[in-house]
């Protein structure tokens, strides 16, 4: 998540393909006052966020928002719409965010200002979701950035919609976008694997895209993306299924079946 006075990112996924974290606070600087009540929803909403209850975050990010329209707060608004967003992806509802997205877009067009980057990857994320591959990818060709963060994420999902489309060579090509970090974070990391499977299954090598997509079942897992993580295990039964191992195919669609159980019922 964002805020208004710090940004700082810790992009999940989009699973989401994404998450994002944030940091925010401030006081009285030389007469100029805090909005107490939006800055109290979007650390409310981030700390829920990171413990992973979309829900309550949602409703604390639209309060932040709808304090953003009160005050004509572009900035604000950029950072609430995105929050916003990104709480109902979490909530598993990429219609809404995307509805959040072209709301965001329009208020701050109203304002002679423009969104951030990161919302329209929230798009993309909401694209794949949806199976939308061809506006993923077009969304993706709008996002201009020089955030290694955010080009990572581009890449990643980019990845994602090409596969979607049987598009090997930008598939490919996505691939060859990822970064190559000395110390690369776990998400780099399980993205990075996530790729690697699709595209040697793609390629038709069965072993190298089962053992790329178990380790990002792994990774996934360490950094608490559950839906990634399943997402993991269907390339990995893929995997399996192309290499006509179809009982090992079998218990790999299983367990990501009962995650995404889980995932779903509610609190």
């Amino acid at each position: 998540m964002r805020s208004q006075t710090r940004r700082y990112r810790a992009l999940v996924a989009v699973s989401a393909l994404a998450g994002l974290t944030a940091c925010g606070g401030a006081g009285d600087h030389g007469g100029v006052r805090t909005d107490q009540d939006y800055a109290n929803a979007m650390d409310v909403g981030r700390e829920a966020f990171d413990m992973t209850r979309a829900e309550q975050a949602r409703a604390q990010f639209q309060t932040a928002y709808d304090r953003a329209l009160l005050r004509d707060d572009a900035v604000a608004i950029d950072d609430a719409g995105y929050n916003l967003a990104v709480a109902q992806l979490g909530m598993g509802d990429p219609q809404a965010a995307l509805g959040t997205v072209a709301q965001t877009h329009r208020a701050l067009n109203l304002r002679g200002a423009t969104a951030g980057a990161e919302l329209e990857l929230v798009a993309m994320a909401a694209y794949c979701r949806l199976g939308q591959y061809q506006a993923a990818l077009d969304a993706g060709g709008r996002i201009q950035t020089s955030d290694p963060a955010l080009g990572e994420r581009r890449a990643f999902l980019t990845g994602l919609a090409a596969d979607g489309l049987g598009d090997v060579k930008t598939l490919a090509s996505a691939r060859d976008a990822l970064p190559h970090s000395a110390k690369p974070p776990l998400l780099e990391q399980a993205d990075r694997a996530e790729i690697e499977s699709r595209l040697a299954l793609r390629q038709g090598a069965y072993d190298v895209a089962e053992n790329e997509a178990l380790k990002a079942v792994t990774l996934r897992r360490d950094i608490l993306d559950y839906r990634g993580m399943a997402r993991g295990l269907d390339c990995a039964a893929n995997a399996a299924r192309g290499a006509g191992q179809l009982n090992k195919a079998a218990s790999y669609a299983q367990r990501a079946a009962e995650s995404r159980a889980q995932a779903e019922k509610k609190p």
